[in-house]
């Protein structure tokens, strides 16, 4: 292999080198999964898939972010002592926009999606279940990809 294919192949690999942090795994209940601390990464892509979902089963959350030096508490309300805000995040599948306030929705059926994370200058992520109709046949997964250049 010549030098230039060599450095290029070496680039590759640096590049698909990624940790994956759970967030929430299987959560059958409103509230916020596990922190994830992100600030070591340039890129950020997360994955929410359900589980279990049936004809009028819905399920909303939303993502959350933080610069805070030590990870908020994402299930206290937010404040100038536990500052956190839900962040927007852009859809893979169609480029489009949702806004923090709004979150993910999901209805009637299993989906798995996935999402770039805007996260200039934040060091924690979470995501939070804020509605799940069904708690006792519905579940809710959530993981962030990470990786550099």
């Amino acid at each position: 292999m010549e030098g230039g294919a060599k450095r290029l192949l070496f680039k590759f690999k640096l590049m698909r080198q990624t940790k994956i942090r759970t967030i929430l795994d299987g959560k059958n209940s409103t509230g916020a999964g596990t922190a994830a601390l992100i600030a070591d990464y340039r890129h950020k892509v997360l994955t929410v898939a359900t589980d279990g979902m049936g004809s009028g089963d819905t399920i909303t959350v939303k993502v959350q972010g933080s610069c805070s030096e030590t990870a908020p508490d994402f299930d206290s309300a937010k404040s100038w002592d536990n500052e956190w805000d839900y962040i927007q995040v852009i859809d893979l599948e169609d480029g489009s926009a949702i806004d923090g306030d709004t979150g993910i929705s999901f209805a009637d059926s299993d989906d798995l999606r996935k999402f770039a994370i805007n996260i200039d200058g934040l060091r924690w992520i979470n995501v939070t279940v804020t509605n799940i109709s069904d708690p006792t046949n519905t579940k809710v997964y959530a993981k962030v990809t990470l990786y550099n250049d």
